[in-house]
């Protein structure tokens, strides 16, 4: 190891590796080879040749010195190593006395050999740094500051450009421009040794990363959404690279970002994510947001019946019924209206619709999405289909008497109705007589003599109407006609009554139009009445009965089979004429 090695060791000074030079370093100064004097030390670049002189005296002639044994080596002479070298007289001659020293030393002169250049390092201060075993990055702030040591002559100058043209380097220097850089650098001893170029490749990274999100999945006017969207989140840094991405919610404390982001956690509402992302040399990237809206709450769907109905045991509706869906919603809005009816098809609801036109049951399951697709729980309407018309019989009182198909009534006989229906049940009943306008049933009689005709029907309780149904009656309110006769004709008058013999006998009739008389009884002066069942019973003269000569006033009562009734007073005298 030379002399400046030794010293360059003891300094404790460590030579870092550097990069090639760039095809790109700026032409260096010229340096010349030269000696160098500084504190009464003689430095000598040590390639130069020597040439020894003296003189007699300080400003005279110079007398070059040689060497006879080997005159090769001298004149130049050239110094063999690094650092101090001697040129030596054996005793030192006191220059007054010109008597040798005593004690005895030798005269020695020093020169000092410097054929090495100095060495300089660099140090970046004041910035992050990071490198991805290619390039080194370095963040705002960067400062650089230049080293140099040499270990004989000392350091004259050191020299570094970022681009252009060399300059001296004096103090810390700033680097504030972005991108890739080269700094090159060296220095210069006293004596004209320049050091080899040194380089440093490294890039200033001096702008923040750009993130921007994505949103994947349902996502409804830009900025509602659904409870499975999720964010993406990419981020770019065109130097240094991106370290992190942070995000979060509203003002929760930020996460780092792995994958695509759930809602989980965030209620139903306004909510804003931020994120931003950092560079590998601590470049933070200004917060982004985006507001939107979560909409966690599905649409509530609801069922109107239009239309025939009836609360019983199930609710009834009739094949007339529609049924008409509507749903709101909190945020988003109704997107669809789904329903089925039993396990049919899943239909979209665009209008009211009918249930198929068969008695039964029907289940009707309904639902609803809004446009981020949150779908409401199925509801359920549950109806019996009605499409059965009720039946009506009607019903004739007494009294009443049927022969060759008519049905023969009077004005006292009731009319009945009678209905029933197997399902929603009857709602109404209504009658008309003789083509008179419909009117609700309640029992009811015909007064009106001759025929009738009685129209009828029930409705039930979803409205379905039974074809109208026609009775036909003849009302007979007339009473049979009462014939009186005698055997013989009247002897004479009295008191303007006809007066008949002791022997005379009484015969009694009645004739009906219609339904035939149905009984026929008598009673004499006030008596019980009496069935007339034949003519003998009215024989006077064999009951004995108008044998006494008196007046005598029979009435007499006939009944037809509806039990119309006549009546009719006979009063006459049973004697001798006058």
């Amino acid at each position: 190891m030379n002399c400046k090695s030794i010293l360059l060791a003891a300094l404790g000074l460590y030579i870092l590796p550097v990069t090639a030079i760039s095809q790109n370093e700026p032409s260096k100064p010229a340096y010349t080879h030269k000696v160098y004097i500084n504190d009464g030390n003689t430095y000598i670049q040590r390639t130069m040749p020597m040439y020894i002189k003296f003189s007699v005296t300080p400003d005279g002639e110079n007398h070059p010195l040689k060497s006879k044994q080997h005159p090769e080596d001298a004149n130049p002479m050239y110094l063999d190593a690094e650092g101090i070298h001697y040129i030596r007289h054996q005793w030192a001659v006191n220059p007054q006395t010109k008597q040798m020293v005593n004690p005895q030393r030798e005269t020695v002169m020093e020169v000092y050999a410097d054929g090495l250049a100095p060495i300089t390092s660099h140090r970046f201060d004041g910035a992050p740094r990071y490198s991805n075993g290619q390039t080194v990055f370095f963040g705002k702030g960067l400062r650089f500051s230049l080293t140099a040591r040499d270990a004989v002559s000392g350091v004259m100058e050191t020299q570094y450009t970022l681009g252009g043209a060399y300059q001296k380097y004096g103090q810390d220097v700033a680097v504030n421009n972005e991108g890739a850089a080269v700094l090159y650098y060296y220095s210069a001893d006293n004596v004209g040794n320049a050091e080899e170029t040194k380089s440093s490749k490294f890039t200033v990274d001096l702008t923040a990363p750009s993130s921007n999100h994505e949103i994947v999945g349902i996502v409804y006017n830009n900025s509602i959404l659904s409870p499975s969207t999720r964010f993406k989140l990419s981020s770019n840094d065109n130097l240094a690279g991106v370290r992190i991405t942070q995000y979060g919610f509203d003002s929760g404390s930020p996460r780092a970002y792995n994958g695509q982001i759930s809602m989980s956690g965030l209620g139903d509402g306004q909510h804003t994510l931020y994120y931003y992302s950092t560079d590998h040399v601590k470049n933070e990237e200004s917060r982004k947001s985006f507001q939107f809206y979560l909409d966690l709450i599905p649409p509530v769907a609801n069922i109107a019946i239009d239309g025939d109905q009836h609360k019983g045991q199930y609710t009834y509706v009739s094949a007339r019924t529609k049924f008409n869906l509507s749903a709101t919603d909190n945020h988003a809005g109704v997107k669809n209206i789904y329903y089925r009816v039993n396990d049919g098809e899943l239909n979209t609801f665009s209008s009211a619709f009918n249930l198929p036109n068969t008695l039964g049951y029907y289940s009707i399951k309904y639902d609803a999405n809004d446009n981020v697709d949150n779908l409401s729980a199925n509801k359920y309407l549950n109806v019996y289909l009605d499409n059965q018309e009720p039946v009506t019989g009607i019903n004739y009182g007494n009294p009443q008497f049927f022969h060759r198909d008519t049905l023969f009534i009077n004005k006292s006989t009731p009319v009945t109705l009678f209905s029933k229906d197997g399902h929603s049940g009857v709602k109404q009943t209504q009658y008309a007589v003789d083509g008179a306008g419909m009117q609700n049933y309640s029992k009811f009689t015909i007064a009106g003599e001759g025929h009738h005709t009685i129209t009828f029907k029930s409705t039930d309780n979803v409205n379905n109407e039974e074809q109208v149904k026609t009775s036909k009656v003849f009302v007979d309110n007339t009473a049979p006609e009462i014939f009186v006769n005698f055997s013989i004709e009247p002897i004479g008058t009295k008191s303007g009554l006809p007066i008949y013999p002791e022997y005379v006998r009484m015969y009694i009739g009645a004739t009906d139009k219609h339904v035939g008389t149905e009984r026929i009884l008598y009673s004499i002066d006030g008596g019980a009445l009496t069935d007339y069942s034949s003519p003998q019973t009215l024989d006077i003269s064999e009951v004995s009965k108008l044998r006494k000569n008196k007046k005598y006033k029979v009435r007499v009562v006939a009944k037809d089979k509806l039990g119309n009734e006549g009546e009719k007073t006979v009063e006459f005298f049973v004697g001798r004429g006058e």
